[in-house]
């Protein structure tokens, strides 16, 4: 029975030792002025029967769309995102079950729009022609590569100040790039409004587009081969 040489039949040599490396994250933001705004609005009546709750709240968001059509907005920037139609019961006695007083409509529209500088007008505009509920305001890009593209080069200039540091600090020699892979920044957390008052201002301020790139260097010791 033949064997492979130097190893007995159903032994396998062993795996080729890992190279030493050395693994670093790099992050990068960029700040951005925002160019686009997205309202969200909401719509909600109560009445003792689910019909006219829910004829109610399609009036109402009927109401605003209209207002803000006739302002300019196009429709293809509404979007209707939620319609609830739930039972509403008075809250028990002694214990027992609540009994039925009637029902609740509700609707969520968000609202896109370019032009900062009338958010707070439409805002105003929307409670004014029947909206009882401002969820919030979210500003955004439109195009976010560019400043993608600047931040992922931050991370990777971040990535090499890092394994330099690293490397002189534990005394090795940074070799060559193993690996590259690149992570998705952080979500910016939107820009919330809860209630508005006549005349309160709506500042979109900046968003921050952040990136992160994770890098494998390899590694030699000082002074070795």
């Amino acid at each position: 029975m033949s064997t492979l040489a130097g190893y007995a039949a159903g032994f396998a040599p062993p795996a080729a030792a890992e190279p030493p490396s050395l693994q670093v994250t790099g992050t990068g933001e960029v700040p951005v002025a925002p160019d686009t705004a997205r309202i969200s609005l909401g719509f909600s009546a109560r009445a003792p029967q689910a019909a006219a709750a829910y004829e109610q709240a399609a009036a109402a968001l009927n109401q605003v769309v209209r207002a803000l059509v006739q302002a300019g907005v196009p429709t293809e920037m509404m979007q209707t995102q939620e319609v609830a139609l739930n039972p509403v019961y008075r809250p028990p006695e002694d214990g027992g079950a609540g009994e039925l007083s009637g029902y609740e409509a509700s609707a969520t529209l968000a609202v896109t729009l370019r032009d900062l500088a009338r958010v707070g007008a439409m805002i105003d505009l929307a409670v004014s022609a029947g909206a009882n509920r401002v969820l919030g305001v979210q500003f955004t890009l439109r195009n976010r590569q560019p400043a993608e593209g600047a931040a992922l080069a931050q991370a990777v200039q971040d990535a090499q100040r890092q394994a330099v540091v690293l490397a002189q600090s534990l005394g090795v020699v940074l070799g060559p790039v193993l690996q590259v892979e690149s992570l998705p920044g952080a979500v910016p957390e939107p820009f919330l409004a809860r209630t508005f008052a006549e005349a309160v201002p709506v500042l979109p301020g900046q968003v921050t587009v952040s990136r992160s790139v994770r890098v494998v260097y390899g590694i030699q010791l000082a002074g070795g081969p």
